[in-house]
């Protein structure tokens, strides 16, 4: 289970506002991507930290979030760093959803999730059953459980890791 509140979005969250493009200096790195996560979305996030300093734990978002550009791995590992440990959305952008599963943040779609959860409310998420609770407001959403592949990824802390530990136990991957 992961508890913990949310910060809700609105539609059409694209990746070159999640990290504005000037914030793209370093190499991909957490810590230092979380820095100005969401500076480029909302102006109450466009100062240092001020999205991370926040402590969401989840992101709710409507249609095609993370959408537009190419594929800018710096944007997961910043939601990651800034402490980000589900995006729940009706839909998102086909590169970010791969670039998450390749990190293990769990990119989970959810109809209607958007309209009935407020900022600041607080969430229960299953992963194992896809149930998400809105404890605030005791409505409950459905998702799927993340495919057995991908959940692996993710419990490994992402592709690499999950690669890296197959290759050390001599096993197939799988």
């Amino acid at each position: 289970m992961i508890k913990g509140k949310c910060w809700v979005a609105d539609d059409y969250v694209m990746a070159y506002n999640i990290i504005i493009q000037e914030y793209w200096t370093t190499a991909i790195d957490k810590e230092d991507n979380s820095r100005w996560v969401m500076a480029g979305v909302h102006e109450d996030f466009n100062s240092e930290n001020a999205f991370k300093d926040r402590g969401y734990t989840f992101i709710v978002a409507g249609h095609n979030f993370a959408g537009g550009g190419k594929s800018i791995e710096h944007v997961i590992a910043g939601l990651m760093g800034a402490g980000i440990k589900t995006v729940f959305a009706t839909s998102f952008a086909r590169l970010q959803f791969r670039n998450a599963i390749n990190y293990g943040l769990p990119f989970v779609t959810s109809k209607d999730i958007d309209k009935d959860c407020s900022t600041g409310d607080e969430l229960e998420y299953n992963p194992q059953t896809g149930e998400i609770k809105n404890l605030t407001t005791g409505k409950s959403f459905d998702s799927l459980p993340a495919a057995p592949f991908v959940a692996k990824v993710g419990q490994a802390g992402g592709l690499m890791n999950y690669v890296r530990d197959k290759i050390a136990k001599g096993e197939a991957i799988t």
